[in-house]
């Protein structure tokens, strides 16, 4: 090969490397979620969690808001652990909730809770005890893509 091809070829190469590692630079600085967005369901509420980076420096807050639908479905039971005589009770509740989130160095860190899951009351010395919950949400952020949550 004659030394002006290899330069050529060397000089092509040096140009492709700096665009792809500038893409993929620019790529990871984009809005993204680091952590989550995760679904856990704790006593008779559920909690959705994330963490968001690549906001920027200069933003000070950022909106989110949950939607959807969460459907829990409950029994009584004993204080020994026994269910009550009676057919389960199963309650939906529309989610349509919005929260405005601290940003420090690029990141927000949040979540929502859904409470109560469900509204049955037991009576005497009995316990209300979630026996499922399913849910069908979305979670939207500034600048961020819609998440879908379901189970």
């Amino acid at each position: 090969m004659s030394k002006k091809l290899i330069k050529l070829v060397i000089a092509t190469v040096a140009a492709l490397v700096a665009v792809l590692g500038f893409a993929a630079t620019s790529a990871y600085a984009a809005e993204h979620y680091v952590k989550g967005p995760t679904v856990t369901v704790s006593g008779n509420s559920l909690v959705v969690s994330w963490k968001a980076a690549g906001l920027g420096n200069t933003v000070e807050t950022a909106d989110f808001a949950l939607t959807g639908t969460v459907t829990a479905t409950a029994q009584c039971f004993t204080k020994s652990g026994n269910p009550v005589n009676g057919v389960p009770k199963t309650d939906t509740t529309t989610v349509n909730t919005t929260g405005t989130f601290p940003v420090r160095n690029g990141q927000v860190t949040g979540s929502f809770t859904v409470s109560p899951l469900t509204t049955l009351t037991c009576t005497g010395k009995q316990e209300v005890r979630i026996l499922s919950v399913a849910y069908d949400l979305t979670l939207t952020g500034d600048s961020l893509p819609p998440v879908h949550l379901s189970n």
